[in-house]
């Protein structure tokens, strides 16, 4: 029973010190201590008078804005966007030859396309333009699923060079109208 009264002191002490600290630390300590300058009801139309230069979260001569806006002292500031305004009707110009995806000097295509200058650019496809009708031509062989110097197709179908590809069908064309058959008892 001693030991039960005890650590029920200790509890009821360390309460005790827990509400004094937290008072402590969210009012100023004049008014922990009862220095308070005037308590009571406010008179008519006054509202709330405050002593302390750091009350409300340190807001002081604070009203209505000037008409200016904000001003940042720091070049950095909105991700390093400064002096922006109203745009001069020429666009956003860009100094940085990495930007867009490597992409510069960008308009209107004189009729010819995009042109690339690396070869692993959108799949290895280099130097389209309007198709002359034969398609699109590749410079890899692995590209597109092994499918290479394609055209319009001359009603035999697409020509595949590996008999992996597309599950093991090789020199497909058009049916002779007996419908799919599979190479071996499981389907792929």
């Amino acid at each position: 029973m001693r030991s039960a009264m005890r650590a029920l002191h200790i509890f009821l002490v360390l309460a005790l010190l827990n509400a004094i600290f937290l008072k402590s630390e969210a009012r100023p300590l004049p008014e922990l201590i009862g220095e308070v300058h005037s308590s009571g009801p406010s008179p008519p139309g006054e509202g709330h008078k405050f002593t302390n230069s750091e009350t409300l979260g340190r807001i002081k001569d604070s009203g209505p804005s000037p008409g200016e806006g904000h001003k940042f002292t720091n070049s950095e500031t909105l991700g390093r966007i400064k002096d922006s305004g109203p745009s001069p009707g020429e666009g956003h110009k860009f100094t940085n030859s990495e930007t867009l995806g490597r992409i510069k000097d960008s308009g209107l295509s004189p009729g010819e396309g995009h042109k690339f200058t690396n070869s692993e650019t959108l799949g290895r496809i280099k130097d389209s333009g309007p198709s002359p009708g034969e398609g699109h031509k590749f410079t890899n062989s692995e590209t597109l699923g092994q499918i290479k110097d394609s055209g319009p197709s001359p009603g035999e179908g697409h020509k595949f060079t590996n008999s992996e590809t597309l599950g093991g069908i090789k020199d497909s064309g058009p049916s002779p109208g007996e419908g799919h058959g599979h190479i071996t008892a499981t389907n792929q």
